[in-house]
Protein backbone atom coordinates (compact mmCIF):
# COMPACT_ATOMS: atom_id res chain seq x y z
CA UNK A 1 0.00 0.00 0.00
CA UNK A 2 3.14 2.15 0.86
CA UNK A 3 4.66 1.74 -2.31
CA UNK A 4 1.50 2.42 -4.71
CA UNK A 5 1.27 5.50 -2.58
CA UNK A 6 4.81 6.59 -3.80
CA UNK A 7 4.32 5.43 -7.24
CA UNK A 8 1.05 7.81 -7.11
CA UNK A 9 2.75 10.32 -5.95
CA UNK A 10 5.83 10.40 -8.09
CA UNK A 11 3.37 10.06 -11.45
CA UNK A 12 1.58 13.47 -9.65
CA UNK A 13 4.95 15.16 -9.79
CA UNK A 14 6.32 14.35 -13.23
CA UNK A 15 2.78 15.34 -14.71
CA UNK A 16 2.80 18.68 -12.39
CA UNK A 17 6.29 19.24 -13.55
CA UNK A 18 5.81 18.84 -17.49
CA UNK A 19 7.55 16.10 -17.54
CA UNK A 20 5.07 13.49 -18.87
CA UNK A 21 5.65 16.21 -22.69
CA UNK A 22 7.72 14.12 -24.86
CA UNK A 23 10.94 15.39 -25.23
CA UNK A 24 10.46 17.69 -22.07
CA UNK A 25 9.57 20.87 -24.74
CA UNK A 26 5.90 21.12 -23.72
CA UNK A 27 5.94 24.70 -23.13
CA UNK A 28 7.91 25.18 -26.48
CA UNK A 29 5.64 23.15 -28.16
CA UNK A 30 2.83 24.88 -26.83
CA UNK A 31 4.23 28.44 -27.73
CA UNK A 32 4.79 27.46 -31.24
CA UNK A 33 0.72 25.87 -31.19
CA UNK A 34 -0.04 28.83 -30.09
CA UNK A 35 1.97 31.59 -32.37
CA UNK A 36 0.55 29.00 -35.88
CA UNK A 37 -2.70 28.88 -34.37
CA UNK A 38 -2.97 32.71 -33.90
CA UNK A 39 -1.46 33.74 -37.88
CA UNK A 40 -3.84 30.72 -39.29
CA UNK A 41 -6.71 33.05 -37.37
CA UNK A 42 -5.69 36.31 -38.86
CA UNK A 43 -5.22 34.31 -42.09
CA UNK A 44 -8.83 33.51 -42.39
CA UNK A 45 -9.72 37.03 -42.14
CA UNK A 46 -8.16 38.49 -44.77
CA UNK A 47 -10.26 39.11 -47.91
CA UNK A 48 -10.72 41.69 -50.33
CA UNK A 49 -12.80 43.63 -48.28
CA UNK A 50 -11.25 43.61 -45.40
CA UNK A 51 -7.80 44.83 -46.39
CA UNK A 52 -6.66 48.45 -46.69
CA UNK A 53 -4.28 49.02 -50.20
CA UNK A 54 -1.83 51.56 -50.61
CA UNK A 55 1.04 51.61 -53.89
CA UNK A 56 4.16 53.21 -53.75
CA UNK A 57 4.67 54.76 -56.94
CA UNK A 58 8.29 55.89 -58.30
CA UNK A 59 9.72 59.59 -57.18
CA UNK A 60 6.73 59.47 -53.92
CA UNK A 61 7.55 59.62 -50.29
CA UNK A 62 4.74 57.71 -49.03
CA UNK A 63 2.68 55.02 -50.76
CA UNK A 64 -0.88 56.22 -51.77
CA UNK A 65 -4.46 54.54 -50.67
CA UNK A 66 -5.51 52.47 -53.65
CA UNK A 67 -9.87 53.19 -53.82
CA UNK A 68 -12.30 50.80 -55.57
CA UNK A 69 -8.88 48.68 -57.18
CA UNK A 70 -8.10 51.89 -59.28
CA UNK A 71 -4.20 51.74 -59.03
CA UNK A 72 -1.69 54.42 -60.19
CA UNK A 73 0.83 54.02 -62.51
CA UNK A 74 4.79 53.42 -62.15
CA UNK A 75 4.29 51.47 -58.82
CA UNK A 76 7.37 50.43 -57.12
CA UNK A 77 5.59 48.09 -54.01
CA UNK A 78 2.19 47.52 -53.01
CA UNK A 79 1.07 47.16 -49.10
CA UNK A 80 -2.14 45.01 -47.70
CA UNK A 81 -3.12 46.15 -44.10
CA UNK A 82 -5.51 44.44 -42.54
CA UNK A 83 -6.52 45.79 -39.01
CA UNK A 84 -8.71 44.80 -36.33
CA UNK A 85 -12.04 46.49 -35.00
CA UNK A 86 -9.71 48.79 -33.10
CA UNK A 87 -7.75 50.05 -35.44
CA UNK A 88 -4.95 48.14 -34.90
CA UNK A 89 -2.80 46.78 -37.66
CA UNK A 90 -2.60 42.66 -37.35
CA UNK A 91 -0.91 41.85 -40.82
CA UNK A 92 0.83 43.95 -43.69
CA UNK A 93 1.96 42.47 -46.90
CA UNK A 94 4.71 44.02 -49.13
CA UNK A 95 4.58 43.19 -52.74
CA UNK A 96 7.60 44.64 -54.66
CA UNK A 97 6.18 45.36 -58.31
CA UNK A 98 7.72 43.05 -61.19
CA UNK A 99 7.20 44.55 -64.77
CA UNK A 100 8.17 41.59 -66.64
CA UNK A 101 6.33 39.56 -64.52
CA UNK A 102 9.01 36.84 -64.16
CA UNK A 103 8.61 36.71 -60.44
CA UNK A 104 5.85 37.53 -57.98
CA UNK A 105 7.37 38.13 -54.21
CA UNK A 106 5.56 38.71 -50.86
CA UNK A 107 6.58 39.29 -47.41
CA UNK A 108 3.46 38.68 -45.19
CA UNK A 109 4.34 40.19 -41.24
CA UNK A 110 2.04 38.95 -38.81
CA UNK A 111 1.63 41.07 -35.18
CA UNK A 112 -0.39 40.90 -32.51
CA UNK A 113 -2.48 43.54 -30.88
CA UNK A 114 0.50 45.52 -29.05
CA UNK A 115 2.04 45.84 -32.30
CA UNK A 116 4.59 43.12 -32.12
CA UNK A 117 5.53 40.53 -34.79
CA UNK A 118 5.04 36.90 -34.18
CA UNK A 119 5.19 35.59 -37.73
CA UNK A 120 7.06 36.60 -40.42
CA UNK A 121 6.43 34.61 -44.12
CA UNK A 122 8.52 35.09 -47.90
CA UNK A 123 6.59 33.79 -50.65
CA UNK A 124 8.53 33.90 -53.76
CA UNK A 125 7.56 32.15 -57.14
CA UNK A 126 9.82 32.48 -59.82
CA UNK A 127 10.75 31.74 -63.84
CA UNK A 128 14.05 31.30 -65.57
CA UNK A 129 15.30 29.30 -62.42
CA UNK A 130 16.95 25.90 -64.52
CA UNK A 131 15.32 23.33 -62.18
CA UNK A 132 11.89 23.29 -64.01
CA UNK A 133 10.04 24.33 -66.27
CA UNK A 134 7.46 26.90 -64.90
CA UNK A 135 7.52 28.67 -61.63
CA UNK A 136 9.62 27.39 -58.78
CA UNK A 137 8.03 28.25 -55.91
CA UNK A 138 9.49 29.16 -52.33
CA UNK A 139 7.24 29.69 -49.12
CA UNK A 140 9.69 30.36 -46.20
CA UNK A 141 7.41 30.88 -42.60
CA UNK A 142 8.92 31.80 -39.15
CA UNK A 143 7.83 32.41 -36.28
CA UNK A 144 8.65 34.49 -32.92
CA UNK A 145 8.76 34.86 -29.48
CA UNK A 146 8.46 38.35 -27.77
CA UNK A 147 12.47 38.41 -27.17
CA UNK A 148 12.19 38.32 -31.20
CA UNK A 149 13.67 34.66 -31.05
CA UNK A 150 12.79 32.25 -33.70
CA UNK A 151 10.64 29.16 -32.11
CA UNK A 152 9.96 27.66 -34.95
CA UNK A 153 10.38 28.10 -39.42
CA UNK A 154 9.35 25.94 -42.01
CA UNK A 155 10.89 26.44 -46.08
CA UNK A 156 9.42 24.64 -48.66
CA UNK A 157 10.76 24.54 -52.91
CA UNK A 158 8.45 23.31 -54.97
CA UNK A 159 7.04 23.39 -58.54
CA UNK A 160 3.77 24.56 -59.92
CA UNK A 161 2.33 21.12 -58.67
CA UNK A 162 3.52 20.94 -55.69
CA UNK A 163 5.86 18.97 -56.23
CA UNK A 164 9.43 19.14 -54.02
CA UNK A 165 12.50 20.51 -55.89
CA UNK A 166 15.91 20.26 -55.42
CA UNK A 167 17.17 23.75 -53.70
CA UNK A 168 21.22 23.49 -55.37
CA UNK A 169 19.49 22.75 -58.97
CA UNK A 170 18.00 26.13 -59.17
CA UNK A 171 19.08 29.27 -59.65
CA UNK A 172 17.69 31.90 -58.11
CA UNK A 173 17.93 35.51 -59.83
CA UNK A 174 15.27 37.06 -57.61
CA UNK A 175 16.49 36.84 -54.26
CA UNK A 176 16.08 40.77 -53.17
CA UNK A 177 17.29 41.54 -50.17
CA UNK A 178 14.28 42.60 -47.47
CA UNK A 179 13.77 43.37 -43.71
CA UNK A 180 11.73 41.85 -40.76
CA UNK A 181 10.42 44.21 -38.91
CA UNK A 182 9.94 43.66 -34.66
CA UNK A 183 6.87 46.17 -34.58
CA UNK A 184 4.33 48.19 -36.64
CA UNK A 185 6.16 51.19 -35.13
CA UNK A 186 9.68 50.52 -37.13
CA UNK A 187 7.67 49.21 -40.25
CA UNK A 188 6.06 52.61 -40.74
CA UNK A 189 8.84 54.41 -39.98
CA UNK A 190 11.03 52.67 -42.76
CA UNK A 191 8.18 52.27 -44.83
CA UNK A 192 6.27 55.20 -44.87
CA UNK A 193 2.51 53.65 -44.63
CA UNK A 194 -0.31 54.99 -42.90
CA UNK A 195 -0.34 52.24 -39.78
CA UNK A 196 -1.93 54.57 -37.47
CA UNK A 197 -5.81 55.93 -37.47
Amino acid sequence: MKGLYITSLLIAFFLSSGCGHSGGGGSADDTVAALKKQKNKTDLLITDKSLEVYAKVKGAKEPLKVENKRYPRDIETTYNLLRDSKGRVLYIAEMPFSETSDWFIAYKSYFDTTGTLYSFQRINNFLNNGCTRGAAMENMVKYYDASFKVQDSTYTLTDTYKKPLEKGACKFPYNFPYQVFRTVKEYKESRGVPLSN
